[in-house]
């Protein structure tokens, strides 16, 4: 299957535009930790309220990503229409044990109301483990540097669900305005994380997915969703392309380790259906230098930026 330039630019466009506004969030955020006195209620506060809002200034700026990119995506196998998701800010699913200190908010998602998480909570959440750590004796700079991590590892989950939730809608008015549709494929994205491809993505990309199931996320995972129809499945050429170079260069254990990837798909109260490695097995991460390393004498496999060239001249 040949895929177009207009494709390709999306695909790879979208990810770095992503990146940035990532990287943005997390600057304003280093900025506020930097004020913050975890032992005061007010400081507290102001953080919580803050981080809030600049992560949902992250997950607005997303959906509209998210929403330009897969308008092109649909328009590039010839189904055009004009649809806005309604993404509310509260993208988190409401579960009486993991929301023990807040009640409810109801929100509009699309056609329906839900009963979400307020963002402020997940803000809390590493001050109160700050507090812990410290009473135990963590140092303190150690401790602040946790909720950091946990405060930025919140943003961009939270951008995730957005985009899934938006994604969701979308496809769902997809397969009403078009009999063509047939649902979803995840792409990988192997150049976009310097700690390589989740295993789990490789394992969980080899199939279609109907547009009523849910893409099943994980930490930090970066898989685009590519429309499936009657006529095209452009992410299996894309998926086929990426792997077959992995597995050309490997031609060892590592290509051994990436066929022999398991998952399966939990219920999280709080973020829905996620990836999880079976039980008692490790997620694995297969890099390009994985890859080289086995084979030394093959070239480096080709990544997503790479196939702009190779296919555009379509």
């Amino acid at each position: 299957m040949i895929l177009s330039i207009i494709l390709l630019r999306a695909l790879t466009g979208r990810m770095s535009r992503r990146r940035a506004l990532l990287l943005h969030a997390e600057g304003r955020l280093d900025r506020l930790l930097k004020n913050v006195n975890p032992w005061d209620g007010a400081s507290v506060q102001q953080f919580v309220d803050a981080a809030a809002k600049i992560s949902v200034a992250a997950q607005q700026q997303s959906v509209t990503l998210v929403s330009a990119t897969q308008r092109s995506y649909f328009s590039d196998q010839g189904i055009d229409f004009d649809f806005i998701p309604e993404v509310p800010d509260e993208v988190r699913l409401y579960s009486d044990r993991a929301s023990e200190f807040v009640t409810p908010k109801l929100v509009r998602s699309g056609k329906e109301k839900v009963e979400r998480l307020n963002v402020e909570e997940i803000f809390n959440r590493p001050i109160r483990e700050y507090r812990k750590n410290v009473k135990k004796g963590m140092d303190e700079s150690k401790a602040l540097a946790i909720v950091a991590n946990r405060a930025k590892m919140y943003i961009e989950s939270n951008v995730a669900l957005a985009e899934r939730e938006a994604e969701t809608q979308i496809y769902a008015e997809a397969k009403r305005k078009s009999p063509k549709i047939l649902g979803y494929r995840r792409v990988i994205h192997p150049e976009a994380s310097e700690s390589g491809v989740c295993g789990l993505c490789v394992a969980a990309s080899d199939r279609m997915y109907y547009v009523e199931e849910l893409k099943a996320l994980h930490n930090r995972c970066k898989c685009e969703v590519l429309p499936v129809t009657k006529d095209l499945d452009p992410g299996l050429t894309l998926n086929e392309h990426d792997l077959a170079k992995l597995y050309d260069t490997a031609k060892g254990t590592s290509a051994k380790k990436l066929k022999q990837v398991r998952y399966k798909i939990d219920d999280h109260g709080e973020l829905g259906p996620v990836l999880a490695p079976p039980r008692g097995e490790t997620v694995q991460h297969f890099t390009y230098q994985d890859f080289a390393d086995a084979n030394p004498n093959s070239t480096e496999p080709i990544d997503l930026d790479a196939l702009v060239e190779e296919y555009g001249a379509v």
